[in-house]
């Protein structure tokens, strides 16, 4: 039975890597049948369930900070990586907005996520910016197709990207009650599906440039934090 196959999708919290996850999760679906796609969040090997057990199978997994270990399993693993970037300050804010974080915090657990990206894209591994906004656009979805070697009719294709549409999803999270109970999980003090990954304050206003609201003393302050980042993604200080 050959090792299970392994898709990664790994971004920065607030960059739509939730959107790459389960377009891949879905055209996986589609492409092998459900019963052989196992969809799971992990950062450390911990979250892994029992991979012995699952030779034959693909796993799509969701993935922000990560740990050395779990990445190392991933190379031995020969996974297949799809990264997602935004520019951290506003990522930063995202963050606060959505899940009442404070600004040190929201920070913090931004810069970590973007230390694992800066290694992974330097090793040329393809980045989407969510500023390109390739979560609305539906060739994307044929981009995706080809990484995973999976076919994507033109009717499959509009459903999936309909599916995941900003208001799709914003109508799905405030529903997040409706769906089975054993779907469902406590992140903190907010729902989550453990199928989409999708949490009950998932969507926020999606602007870009919302750090420029932050008074005139703290923009320079989170952008001097942010510094090697933005310089390494290309966005303007």
């Amino acid at each position: 039975m050959p090792p299970p196959r392994i898709v990664c999708t790994i971004g920065m919290h607030g960059s739509a890597s939730t959107w790459l996850f389960n377009a891949a999760r879905e055209i996986l679906n589609a492409s092998l049948g459900e019963a052989q796609v196992l969809p799971f969040f992990a950062d450390k090997m911990v979250h892994l369930p029992d991979v012995a057990a699952l030779a034959g199978k693909t796993l799509v997994i969701k993935s922000h900070e990560g740990s050395p270990e779990f990445e190392d399993w991933l190379d031995a693993n020969h996974a297949l990586r799809l990264l997602s970037i935004r520019d951290p300050r506003d990522a930063t804010i995202s963050q606060m907005q959505r899940f009442r974080a404070g600004l040190q915090a929201a920070a913090n657990g931004i810069a970590r996520d973007g230390i694992r990206l800066q290694r992974l894209a330097a090793r040329g591994i393809r980045v989407w910016r969510y500023e390109d906004g390739f979560f609305e656009n539906e060739a994307t979805l044929d981009e995706l197709a080809a990484l995973l070697s999976c076919p994507l009719s033109t009717a499959l294709r509009a459903e999936i990207f309909a599916r995941y549409e900003t208001e799709a999803v914003r109508d799905f999270a405030a529903n997040l009650a409706s769906l089975p109970p054993e779907r469902l999980t406590m992140v903190g003090p907010f729902a989550m599906d453990k199928v989409t990954q999708i949490l009950t304050p998932h969507i926020g206003d999606g602007a870009s440039g919302k750090h420029r609201a932050l008074p005139p003393d703290l923009q320079p302050q989170l952008t001097k934090f942010f510094g090697s980042l933005l310089m390494q993604f290309g966005y303007p200080a």
